[in-house]
């Protein structure tokens, strides 16, 4: 057996070597060799067959195993792995005997070739596979057997009964045999790192007891059929990607090098060898820019426009609220930087008035509550608190209401930085240094406001009114 086992696997073997040819060359032009050289492991489990003295497959008798191994993929084509695997099996002879349980323990060494991959030529995103395998392993088994006149026999057990028992060398008491793997596999890549597999095996095994009894003297068979995950310790790009990656950073790159030469020579050039000192040249016309960029205060078209625009707006919108709403007197103020409405006496008054006017009959459906914020502050930070201001006093007035804001629509609007209600406080107030504020407020200059109220207490006071809500009832 062993000699025809060796004739066979020179058989495969030589059948394989010349497909190796195939795919190397493409348009007679030598391909880039990417072997892809990686480590892997793998897990699969399905079920067996056992074909020995039984002679024949019975799959109502067939039974499950267990594999796990690793192994490492090499030269593009091929691949070398050693599995491990715990498994059963079951058989009958009818009328002569049945093998009531039978398991083993295998250990084997295995080499496969990805036939896809030799065919076709090399590609390392190839998602589809097909990888025949031969190995050569041990096997260590157990197995009961009994026959049709009721005797039992059991291979590789410890216990002694003479005539039944037939202790082994292997692991408590099993029987090793050598065992020849082989068949095909079926390969689904997710991903450059995880595969779905499907093993097609069957592995002849140096012995005739494998079901327990011997009643020739062939060797004896089993199969199996599992289906199982591989992980592959590999990159996740291919080299192809890769190579197109860096191409595409290179080429990056380059562009962005002429454009930056392109720049460069765009720049205007000073000739200054015919003055006597050229570095002091130099120095007077960078002094004389960064002068004038201190003096410079822009001012463009487009924003006195867009400043006309907000002043239309804003006029449109006051308008707006005098046709349709009534102002009511409930000006509540607040911290610098704070939105929260103090509970206090003259808060609750104000909004007692609205109160008793819901409680006197009259329709209300409609409240409008709009923030404002002075403008010390910067423009985006007093428009958040603005907001809150407005939507705190609206919680506030619902609240005071109870039950009789039933009904009532609340909208709140936070209007920013008040830099109208202060120009409209200054032209009418008597304070220091009113022309520098105008100014400042002329130019929304936060930083010279800030200054000049520091030492203006009647400013100071104008500034504390502006941190405020305004309501209004729909008329």
């Amino acid at each position: 057996m062993r000699k025809i086992t060796v004739k066979s696997l020179l058989i495969i073997c030589l059948a394989i070597l010349p497909l190796t040819f195939f795919g190397q060359n493409k348009g007679g032009k030598q391909q880039k060799k990417q072997n892809d050289n990686h480590w892997f492991m793998d897990v699969d489990l399905g079920g067996t067959l056992l074909f020995g003295d039984n002679e024949t497959f019975q799959f109502n008798r067939m039974r499950g195993d267990v594999r796990v191994g690793a192994g490492y993929a090499f030269a593009k084509y091929f691949a070398a792995y050693g599995k491990i695997g715990f498994g059963y099996l079951s058989g009958q002879k009818e009328n002569v005997f049945t093998t009531n349980l039978a398991n083993y323990l295998s250990y084997d060494l295995n080499v496969s070739v990805d036939l896809m991959n030799l065919i076709f030529g090399f590609d390392e995103d190839r998602k589809f596979s097909v990888k025949p395998h031969v190995g050569i392993g041990q096997l260590q088994s157990t197995a009961r057997a009994t026959t049709v006149d009721g005797k039992m026999y059991k291979v590789g057990y410890l216990e002694s009964e003479p005539g039944v028992t037939t202790a082994g060398k292997g692991f408590n008491g099993r029987k090793i045999y050598m065992e020849i793997p082989m068949g095909i596999e079926f390969e689904y890549n997710f991903n450059r790192k995880l595969a779905m597999y499907f093993d097609l095996q069957t592995t002849k095994v140096d012995s005739d007891r494998l079901e327990g009894i011997a009643l020739g003297d062939h060797n004896d068979w089993f199969s199996m059929g599992n289906i199982g995950l591989r992980y592959n310790f590999r990159s996740a790009k291919s080299s192809k990607q890769q190579a197109a990656e860096a191409a595409a950073l290179a080429k990056a790159a380059e562009e962005e090098a002429a454009k930056k030469a392109a720049e460069e020579a765009a720049q205007p050039k000073f000739d200054c060898e015919s003055f006597k000192d050229c570095d002091a040249f130099k120095q007077a016309v960078k002094e004389a820019v960064e002068e004038a960029l201190k003096e410079y205060q822009p001012a463009p078209a487009a924003q006195a426009v867009e400043a006309e625009e907000e002043e239309a707006d804003e006029t449109e919108s006051v308008e707006v609220l005098q046709k349709n709403y009534e102002e009511k007197d409930i000006h509540l103020t607040f911290k610098v930087g704070k939105a929260e409405v103090e509970d206090n006496q003259a808060n609750r008054n104000q909004v007692k008035e609205v109160n008793d006017e819901i409680e006197e009959g009259r329709e209300i459906h409609t409240i409008l509550t709009r923030g404002y914020a002075s403008p010390e502050g910067n423009d985006k930070q007093n428009q958040k608190l603005s907001e809150d201001r407005a939507k705190a006093t609206a919680d506030y007035i619902q609240a005071k209401l109870g039950d009789n804001a039933n009904g009532i629509k609340f909208d709140a609007k936070g209007m920013g930085s008040d830099w109208k209600g202060l120009e409209n406080a200054i032209k009418n107030a008597n304070i220091a240094n009113k022309a520098e504020v105008e100014k400042a407020i002329a130019n929304k200059d936060t930083a010279a406001l800030n200054k000049l109220a520091a030492n203006d207490a009647e400013l100071s006071k104008i500034l504390n009114s502006l941190r405020k809500t305004q309501v209004y009832i729909n008329k």
